[in-house]
């Protein structure tokens, strides 16, 4: 089963799909923005354990291998950020560590230490988040939830079109690395590099030509720049609305009142 159809799948399958798309999307955007918009690292955790929960309810934690795998690079993006965000402090506060290695200068404050943590706990909880919207709304429920926020039409067609052929290039990637495998392509450090590099440049070649593939496929179906819905979802209501206009003040203000409760510093490396 292909990525596309097993996330088609997942979504379909899910216990949220009932839920009207657009008060989800709305529910995340409100959550990330007051996640962002706090100091406390405390409702980090909090938006860590709404993403996880509503991920949970919704799926079960299933997610596809692919899928994982672009978290895993996320987050590993997330923790090369921080790393350089906490050995680039001012000396506005306590110094932590300061040397130099080659050409290159670290200077950790306690400042720039605990900003990298929250940095990295903000990246972490809204990745949940964004992932518990993500598997539980089909792309078709997606472009009808920015319709109704009145995004430009050509724009939504533009974001479900990459959805469907990120997929592709996906499926012929794979293709290509179980074909590099099974002729030995990754026997050794160097080989692997070279067998890497080349499936890149093979992807970038053969993308333009799946891309006419693709339109003569969508031209045969009658596409017309979007996916019909035959069974729409529920609309957004007042409910959704009070649901959404709660819970971001509550989280708000929960962060203004813990904003200096956690020192990760101090927490971490006992110092102050």
């Amino acid at each position: 089963m292909s990525e596309q159809t097993q996330m088609d799948t997942l979504a379909y399958s899910s216990r949220m799909l009932g839920w009207a798309p657009l008060g989800k999307l709305l529910f995340v955007i409100a959550i990330l923005i007051v996640n962002i918009a706090t100091a406390s690292v405390l409702v980090t955790f909090v938006t860590l354990g709404i993403g996880l929960t509503l991920m949970a309810y919704s799926t079960n934690f299933k997610i596809p291998f692919i899928i994982f795998l672009a978290i895993l690079e996320a987050f590993a993006i997330l923790i090369f950020g921080a790393g350089v965000i906490s050995v680039n402090g001012t000396d506005t506060s306590t110094v932590i560590w300061d040397t130099d290695f080659l050409w290159m200068h670290f200077h950790m404050t306690v400042d720039s230490f605990n900003k990298a943590w929250l940095i990295l706990l903000r990246g972490t909880s809204g990745i949940a988040v964004m992932l518990s919207f993500a598997t539980s709304t089909p792309i078709p429920h997606m472009s009808l939830a920015m319709k109704q926020v009145h995004m430009p039409t050509e724009l939504i067609e533009i974001v479900v079109l990459i959805y469907r052929y990120a997929f592709l290039l996906l499926e012929r990637m794979e293709a290509m690395w179980n074909a590099a495998h099974s002729r030995m392509g990754f026997n050794g450090a160097r080989t692997s590099i070279n067998t890497v590099a080349a499936i890149a440049v093979g992807i970038f070649i053969q993308s333009t030509s799946l891309s006419d593939k693709s339109q003569i496929a969508l031209d045969c179906r009658n596409y017309r720049g979007y996916f019909p819905v035959f069974s729409e979802p529920a609309k957004t209501g007042v409910k959704w609305l009070i649901v959404i206009v709660v819970a971001a003040v509550a989280i708000y203000m929960f962060g203004e009142y813990t904003a200096d409760w956690i020192n990760m510093a101090h927490l971490i490396l006992g110092v102050e």
